[in-house]
């Protein structure tokens, strides 16, 4: 039977694409902006409610320490464990109480973060690589149609000069231009690849925005992770070290800008 070529496109769910969502550096700076100063707010909430909950449990402990001093020796032994238990009844009768007073208002912070994590998420999806944000840049605009008409029958030469060009000028409309022209030939008419191109004029763009995007979603990650580990009263240790490794490995992106 011969064999015949793969010809099945990738689908692509559309209906998971958000609408009114811009594509610039300076939204993706307010995301961020906005992301931190949300998580700080979150997790500053959990820091008061975690410190009112260790007070109070080492004023039981106290208190139950006094009632066993209190006790005559022959009843010291039930008076001890009376006050474990009635101490361990208030200590959890007090998280429960701490859990859900605190409810609407971790909830209401935890939504915010999710919904500046999923905008970040589908800006993310249009910045994979340095050649996909150049190919957005001035879309649609009279220059970047004029250079691409000009240089539509350039030759290799032509279109060389003008890619150093675009690099030593900082023309990133002309740069743009000349990454459609090249990447609409066939692979053999190229005469250099566009990712080459694209990583030297925008790069440094490039790792800018996803350090700040993944940083939005690693406020989100971090903060759920957080919320879980005060509602079960026990942390995530694998959770905690994939966290732990995903700010690693952001600080570092962010560092080598």
């Amino acid at each position: 039977m011969p064999n015949t070529p793969n010809t099945a496109k990738k689908r692509i769910d559309f209906d998971n694409v958000p609408t009114g969502v811009s594509l610039s550096e300076d939204n993706v700076q307010r995301l961020s902006d906005r992301a931190t100063e949300t998580a700080t707010a979150f997790h500053r909430k959990l820091d008061k409610l975690q410190a009112t909950f260790a007070e109070a449990r080492d004023r039981y402990s106290r208190d139950a320490e006094a009632m066993v001093a209190d006790a005559s020796p022959e009843d010291r032994a039930a008076a001890r464990a009376f006050a474990k238990k009635n101490a361990a009844n208030k200590i959890a009768e007090l998280r429960r109480s701490l859990i859900a007073n605190s409810e609407g208002e971790r909830a209401e912070l935890l939504r915010a973060l999710k919904t500046y994590s999923d905008e970040a998420e589908a800006v993310a999806a249009v910045c994979v690589t340095p050649a996909m944000m150049l190919g957005r840049v001035a879309l649609g605009e009279p220059k970047r149609t004029q250079y691409q008409q000009q240089l539509e029958g350039a030759g290799p030469v032509e279109l060389e000069t003008a890619a150093r060009q675009a690099v030593m000028s900082g023309d990133v409309v002309l740069a743009a231009s000349i990454a459609t022209v090249i990447d609409r030939r066939t692979r053999e008419r190229r005469p250099f690849p566009v990712a080459d191109l694209a990583e030297r004029v925008m790069g440094e763009v490039h790792d800018r925005v996803n350090a700040k995007l993944e940083g939005v979603r690693l406020a989100y990650k971090t903060a759920v992770a957080a919320d879980r580990e005060f509602v079960r009263g026990k942390a995530d240790p694998l959770m905690n070290l994939s966290l732990a490794l995903s700010r690693q490995a952001a600080a570092e992106a962010e560092g080598e800008e």
